[in-house]
């Protein structure tokens, strides 16, 4: 059994009974000028594809586009990400002790929900390629349709998880004018 005097803290590898010394303060790993100016760079960064972004909604609205689709959703998805990123990045401005301070709530927001934000925007990515894929890939199965040139990178790919090609796969654009006719 061990003993209460003889515990040893994890945290700083020393006995719990011995008097803590004052607190070493780290060097800064950079110097508080180049941390303004990156502060400024990232700001600036994250307010123009904030705007950016801004205007190619507006754009999506003003020449009527389908206002559900994939690329309104990506643009969203972009918009609130960047603006949480300039909201925090502003804020670095004011005071970086409180920054890191904060309740969970905002801290929740500025700090976690970015990257819930990159998730979903990169499983929409994925969805679009997909989709795509899937597109080509039924064009392809269809027999009396002209080949696409956007499928053969599919085609490749297909031909080289599937060592057994059917007869449509081996036809090359004259043969597939030729079976139309």
């Amino acid at each position: 059994m061990l003993l209460l005097e003889n515990q040893v803290s994890v945290s700083v590898f020393r006995s719990v009974a011995d008097p803590p010394d004052e607190p070493s303060r780290a060097a800064a790993a950079v110097s508080p000028q180049v941390q303004l100016a990156l502060t400024a760079v990232y700001t600036a960064l994250y307010s123009l594809l904030f705007f950016f972004v801004y205007s190619q909604l507006w754009l999506i609205l003003h020449y009527g586009h389908k206002r559900l689709s994939y690329r309104s959703v990506f643009l969203f998805l972009c918009l609130l990400w960047s603006a949480l990123r300039t909201t925090l990045f502003s804020f670095y401005f004011r005071n970086v002790p409180q920054a890191s301070q904060l309740q969970p709530l905002p801290f929740w927001l500025l700090y976690c929900f970015p990257v819930c934000l990159q998730f979903c925007t990169l499983c929409l990515l994925n969805l679009y390629f997909a989709q795509g894929q899937f597109s080509i890939l039924d064009d392809q199965r269809r027999p009396n349709n002209e080949l696409n040139p956007a499928a053969t990178p599919v085609r490749a790919s297909s031909a080289v998880w599937n060592p057994e090609p059917s007869g449509t796969e081996l036809l090359s654009f004259s043969d597939a004018k030729k079976t139309n006719e």
